[in-house]
C-alpha cells in the first residue's frame, strides 16, 4: 500500500511541479527584455491588441510598401464596407479557434490536442477601422525596414497554394468581417498565440519579452 501512496503522490506531484516550473519560467521571461531599435519618430503606426486572452496584430490595410488587399481582398470581408481601413492578424491552433467559439464549447480533445501541439494552425484575419484609444491596444511606430521585417514574417505565417496563394477558410469566420485562413506551424505551450505575437514583433525590432506565452507578456511592453 505504501508503494501504491508514493505512486499517487508522484504522479499528482510531477505534474504540479511542471506547471509551476512553467509559470515560473512565464513570470521570469516575459518581464526579461529582447532590446530592440530605438523607436520611430516616424513611420508606420502598428496596434497590438488584446482580449484579455490572446493577442493580435492590427495593420493598415495599405501602406505604400505593403498592400495587404491583394492576400486579402475586400470581398473576403463583405461585411466590413469601405471604413476598414486595418487587417487584425491572430495566430493560433484551428481546432481551438473553430471549434470553441466560446468557452462553454470547449472540449476536453481540443484543449489536448491544443496542449500538445498535435493539430494543424490557423491565421484569424479581422477587417477593422483604426482603433486608436482603445484601452486593449498599445501602439508601436516603426520605421519603413522594421515594419518590412514585421510584414515579412506575417506573411511567412500563411500557408500557400503551389501559386503562392492563401488559403482561406470559406464560411469560417465568425461574422462578415473576419476570416480564417490556413496557417503554418503548431500551437504548444511554448509556441502559443501570444508568443506568435511577441516573436513577430521582436523580429520587427521592438522591445518585447524574451518569451511571451501570455497576454501580459506582450501588452506591458506595449503599452
Amino acid at each position: 500500500m505504501r508503494i501504491v501512496r508514493i505512486g499517487v503522490v508522484l504522479a499528482l506531484a510531477v505534474p504540479a511541479l511542471a506547471v509551476g516550473a512553467y509559470l515560473l519560467a512565464a513570470m521570469v521571461l516575459s518581464r526579461l527584455p529582447v532590446d530592440g531599435q530605438p523607436a520611430a519618430r516616424q513611420g508606420v503606426e502598428v496596434f497590438v491588441c488584446t482580449n484579455g486572452v490572446h493577442t493580435d496584430l492590427v495593420l493598415p490595410a495599405v501602406t505604400v510598401a505593403v498592400d495587404w488587399t491583394v492576400d486579402l481582398p475586400n470581398g473576403d470581408f463583405p461585411g466590413a464596407g469601405p471604413w476598414a481601413s486595418h487587417r487584425s492578424f491572430g495566430w493560433g491552433d484551428r481546432a481551438f479557434y473553430l471549434e470553441t467559439r466560446q468557452w462553454s464549447d470547449l472540449r476536453p480533445s481540443t484543449a489536448l490536442s491544443a496542449l500538445f501541439g498535435r493539430g494543424p494552425s490557423v491565421m484569424h484575419v479581422y477587417a477593422l477601422h483604426r482603433p486608436a484609444g482603445s484601452p486593449d491596444c498599445g501602439v508601436v511606430v516603426l520605421d519603413e525596414g522594421q515594419y518590412d521585417a514585421l510584414a515579412a514574417f506575417v506573411r511567412g505565417s500563411f500557408r500557400r497554394d503551389g501559386d503562392g496563394r492563401v488559403m482561406p477558410l470559406p464560411g469560417s469566420g465568425y461574422g462578415a468581417t473576419d476570416l480564417f485562413y490556413e496557417a503554418v506551424g503548431h500551437y504548444s505551450p511554448v509556441e502559443t498565440c501570444n508568443e506568435w505575437t511577441g516573436k513577430a514583433l521582436r523580429a520587427a525590432g521592438v522591445t518585447m519579452a524574451a518569451w511571451a506565452p501570455f497576454e501580459s507578456g506582450v501588452m506591458r511592453w506595449v503599452r
